[in-house]
């Protein structure tokens, strides 16, 4: 990949952010090299489908990679994981960190990249992919309504327990973070996570029609995809690489952008990076990140605090 500043469709690519794009390019060929050997599908997903159709290669103002598989290959993948990523590779999920987003990251040593709130110094920080698992979607909406009912009882206490939303401006964070500690004392982490992901697995793929991302259980039904979408791959130009797509990308794409063809610049999906670095391993930047936010969040419950007193600031004149 050429490191050197470019501009595209009227955007400027540092040359930092062609560093931090060829960190992902290295995760994503080991993912390649990894799926190949043990006969895996795998397919782009989200920006990086629509950056493969529209422009062979990432949004000019995109910053990372999904990937998607189905949960037969998800879970094979997920069995030799710890064998075939090793250093500088880590895989990161709810089994192998404190992490619990419903997908696996597969991060580089060495590497820094922290989203806008999430600093957590117990945690991997590296750059990043992303690998989306797909279940199968229950034909009965009751089912359906069910399981997602079931699955933010258990991954939304395990993630605030895990992101240290503890506040006592917040009364409904902090129940939610107890309720979190709670389960984790009974259950176990690892156990607790387990129990999120085995309400998708209860569901085989070839049974039903459809299929989606357990990790957006909050709203199944607005991501769920025709699994015939996904019976064969297509390999397209990305960069200087090819990447598989699944055949259904024209049906997906237009499910989750509508007029995919035609670029408009939106904010990222998770909400961008107060850092993104190529060079700097993030146990040298989280420290000082966290004195930050400290400094900021204390800032911000003092004026939580004045203002639930009637005080405001006087503003200036």
């Amino acid at each position: 990949m050429n490191l050197q500043q470019e501009t595209r469709r009227g955007y400027v690519i540092s040359a930092d952010m062609k560093k931090v794009w060829a960190v992902q390019m290295k995760l994503l060929e080991k993912l390649f090299e990894v799926c190949k050997k043990y006969d895996l599908k795998v397919w782009a997903e989200g920006g990086t489908l629509l950056g493969t159709i529209r422009e062979k290669g990432y949004i000019p103002w995109d910053d990372d990679i999904d990937m998607a598989m189905l949960r037969p290959d998800y879970d094979k993948l997920m069995e030799v994981a710890e064998k075939e990523f090793q250093k500088p590779f880590f895989v990161q999920n709810g089994y192998t960190d404190k992490y619990a987003n419903g997908m696996t990251k597969i991060r580089y040593d060495g590497t820094t990249a922290v989203l806008d709130k999430a600093i957590y110094p117990f945690r991997h920080h590296g750059i990043f992919i992303d690998i989306f698992p797909y279940d199968a979607v229950p034909d009965d909406h009751k089912k359906l309504d069910k399981m997602m009912a079931e699955a933010r009882s258990i991954l939304r206490p395990l993630k605030y327990y895990y992101f240290d939303s503890y506040s006592p401006f917040h009364p409904i964070r902090l129940a939610i973070t107890l309720k979190g500690a709670c389960l984790v004392k009974k259950y176990g982490a690892k156990e607790l996570y387990k129990k999120y992901e085995d309400l998708f697995r209860q569901y085989r793929i070839e049974d039903n029609k459809q299929v989606s991302c357990h990790a957006w259980y909050y709203n199944l039904k607005r991501y769920a995809r025709d699994k015939h979408w996904y019976d064969s791959t297509l390999w397209m130009p990305f960069e200087d690489i090819q990447m598989p797509v699944p055949s259904g990308y024209h049906e997906i794409l237009s499910i989750q952008y509508g007029d995919y063809m035609t670029p408009a610049k939106a904010p990222s999906f998770h909400g961008g990076f107060q850092i993104l670095d190529a060079e700097k391993p993030f146990q040298e930047v989280i420290p000082l990140l966290k004195k930050q936010h400290k400094w900021d969040n204390w800032k911000h419950r003092w004026h939580l605090l004045l203002k639930a007193m009637g005080i405001t600031r006087r503003e200036n004149k």
